[in-house]
């Protein structure tokens, strides 16, 4: 019995490993070649795929659980961005759409776990592993973005300086620096650029940049931009100054990332591998956590176990979360 479990699961993850490198391997040669038949081919595939039509629509039964989870402003942020990077990759999708397509993949990982071993236990380990996953998905990508909008400050700074040194009107700074930033940053002058072409006023434009950008810096040279088209005045130095911080700060974080990265690698590794054990071990030995429930004493150790582990991760997250002050 435990040698089928073991050559079962070795036989699984090999395949799901296969499958990953082969799909990606078709993905990244369809990127490469974007105008010939293969990659048209392919992007058609997947775009119009069953697959794609549940990450466009979502799926029924788990849309109701998906409204309730992105009340959460921390939650929803993670779902913008995540549903961001997957228009980026050709999918079109909405928040409660792919939050409820990844609540369905989630339930029938969990419940392949539990066909495989019968235990409710493996169940939500296997749940709780695959949404840990997803989650550090979609937080990784929301700071990806976020840090590569403050790499980009720095440069649209200076670039916006020496457009108003030039004379340039607001609406000819910001055509210029969209053309020239990378994004992500690039898409919030544009937008502001797109709401200043349809008549929407400076005003208008600047708030929602202020709105759409998590780099502080940023926002505040658009309330200065907004006082000086109200009061007129010089903003050179408003601009160089704020360079000049974000760069520091830039500087100091490069530090502390490498100061931190082992630790943080180290406290991920621990934060998943119980869960990761107890799916596993709950797969390959039958009853391998029966006797946790053959008695209150058992139960409370179980819980407790949990409750350190939760408490650990918490600790951790709270000691590894060095943030530059801005």
């Amino acid at each position: 019995m435990e040698t089928a479990g073991v050559l079962c699961l070795g036989a699984f993850l090999g395949a799901l490993g296969v499958g990953y490198v082969v799909g990606k391997t078709l993905v990244k040669n369809a990127e490469r070649r974007p105008g010939s038949a293969a990659s048209v081919v392919i992007a058609d595939d997947l775009r119009g795929s069953r697959l794609a039509w549940y990450v466009r629509n979502g799926v029924g039964w788990t849309l109701p659980v998906a409204r309730r989870m992105l009340r959460p402003r921390s939650l929803r942020r993670c779902a913008v961005e995540a549903v961001g990077h997957v228009r980026m990759k050709g999918f079109d999708s909405t928040e409660e759409s792919l939050l409820s397509f990844f609540l369905a993949v989630d339930v029938l990982a969990a419940a392949a776990g539990f066909a495989a071993t019968g235990s409710w236990l493996c169940f939500a380990a296997v749940a709780a592993c695959v949404f840990a996953l997803g989650l550090a998905w979609a937080r990784g990508i929301e700071e990806r973005r976020r840090e590569q909008m403050r790499q980009a400050v720095p440069d649209a700074l200076r670039s916006m300086g020496v457009c108003f040194q030039s004379g340039l009107s607001l609406l000819q700074t910001f055509q210029q620096v969209s053309g020239e930033t990378p994004e992500p940053l690039r898409s919030v002058f544009a937008s502001a650029t797109h709401r200043m072409e349809l008549g929407g006023g400076t005003h208008g434009a600047l708030d929602a940049m202020r709105s759409a950008t998590s780099v502080s810096e940023l926002a505040f040279v658009a309330v200065a931009l907004d006082a000086q088209h109200q009061a007129g005045g010089s903003l050179q130095p408003v601009l160089d100054a704020a360079r000049e911080t974000v760069e520091g700060e830039l500087e100091l974080q490069r530090k502390l990332q490498v100061q931190t990265a082992q630790a943080k690698l180290s406290a991920r590794v621990v934060s998943v591998m119980p869960f990761v054990l107890l799916a596993v071990f709950s797969l390959i030995s039958e009853g391998f956590l029966d006797p946790f429930f053959e008695s209150v004493q058992g139960i409370a150790l179980l819980g407790v176990a949990f409750a350190m582990q939760a408490a650990g991760i918490v600790a951790v997250r709270k000691t590894l979360s060095v943030e530059v002050a801005s």
